[in-house]
């Protein structure tokens, strides 16, 4: 078969403007897609290439689609280039999955999955993107937004915890966010309400309203000592009775049951209805689960051991060695990844403490009171009196 010579022309033409187009794709899903403006502890970007590129003072790279965020003891906040806010505590990964801004704003989108940890994100105030097009999950719920402000904490086993924040200028509700998935949808509207989605295939029916709480409280804490609205909400999803509630072994009158008389089969077939007995908990990739679980959590251990190399430690309020005005003599040891502070003065005050802490240390004297903080003080308060 022949091939004419303008037909081999037109296949090379073909040829060319089909690698220049892949060359001109690849360099915009390369281009940014936001900022990180705010850093401190162990932070880093995952490529979807595979490298990790660690967030550190004089080396903070650009935000692109398909990176992973992911912080150890640190925190990390991204804006995006509508004025989108992602703000990251510790322990936290978020999956990015897509950010396209488009001249007209209806096809304009994003797309992020929350994966680990506690997470607040803010809608811009710009108009490059309808924010019904701006998709958010979590392992339990698909998220809509209607402003808003809200914040998400997702333990090991993907249960989520939702809060819609106030607007930070008129104390209400910052808008609404609708809850999604397999079992419906319910809608959190008012400031400060919460709820808590265990699992993807059942809708929360109880919401309530956190009371003498701020920002900064919402925290990873969330999961192992959450508020008493948070625990009431949870315990009422997972059919936990409280305490006073519950009914004792010595409250039931065993006489008043008469169930060995009754002949279940007699009852006829409509009696014999589905329940949670007849459910196969067994049958679950349990395994692949838990493989799942630890890898993130190797992920984060690994960030933390690299920002330790980095040998980045962040005091404030003192000086390593003597400081003449906290009167506090402050000796790091990288060797036993530890702190000391000793302060001799009517009286030894001596604190040791992990190198990476986020703890705040407040001293009451008659002589030089003082406040150190270690990390981004997000962690415990230890207020000394010595007087």
């Amino acid at each position: 078969m022949r091939v004419s010579k303008q037909v081999v022309q037109k296949l090379r033409l073909f040829n060319k403007i089909l690698a220049s187009n892949l060359i001109l794709i690849g360099s915009v899903y390369a281009d940014s897609i936001g900022d990180i403006r705010e850093h401190i502890g162990s932070a880093a970007l995952e490529r979807q290439s595979g490298q990790t590129e660690i967030v550190k003072d004089g080396s903070v790279p650009d935000v692109q689609m398909n990176d992973t965020a992911i912080t150890g003891q640190g925190r990390m906040l991204i804006q995006f280039l509508d004025e989108e806010e992602l703000s990251l505590t510790e322990h936290t990964e978020i999956y990015i999955d897509e950010v396209y801004y488009d001249p007209d704003p209806s096809k304009s989108k994003m797309a992020m999955r929350m994966v680990l940890g506690t997470a607040r994100f803010t809608s811009g105030t710009g108009a490059k993107i309808d924010k019904a097009n701006i998709d958010i999950r979590t392992p339990t719920a698909q998220i809509g937004i209607r402003g808003t402000d809200f914040t998400t904490t997702i333990d090991e086993i993907g249960r989520t915890t939702l809060v819609l924040l106030p607007d930070e200028k008129t104390g209400k509700s910052s808008g609404e966010i609708t809850i999604t998935n397999a079992g419906g949808t319910i809608t959190l509207s008012r400031a400060w309400q919460t709820t808590v989605v265990s699992s993807y295939d059942k809708i929360p029916q109880t919401t309530a309203v956190i009371k003498g709480i701020t920002l900064r409280q919402i925290d990873n804490m969330f999961i192992v000592n959450p508020p008493k609205e948070v625990k009431e909400v949870k315990n009422e999803e997972e059919g936990i009775k409280d305490n006073k509630q519950q009914e004792g072994i010595l409250d039931i009158d065993y006489l008043a049951y008469n169930e060995l008389e009754r002949d279940e089969l007699k009852e006829g077939e409509e009696d014999l209805e589905y329940n949670e007995l007849d459910r196969d908990l067994l049958d679950v990739d349990f395994l692949q689960d838990m493989l799942d679980v630890v890898a993130e959590l190797d992920k984060i251990n690994a960030l933390d051991r690299a920002q330790k190399e980095l040998g980045i430690i962040n005091i404030e309020g003192t000086s390593v060695g003597f400081d003449e005005d906290t009167q506090y003599f402050t000796e790091v040891n990288k060797g036993e990844e530890i702190i000391v502070l000793t302060r001799e003065v009517d009286g030894v005050i001596r604190i040791t403490q992990p190198i990476y802490t986020n703890n705040t240390i407040e001293t009451i004297t008659d002589q030089k009171p003082s406040e150190i903080t270690f990390g981004d003080g997000s962690g415990s308060r230890i207020t000394i009196i010595q007087q």
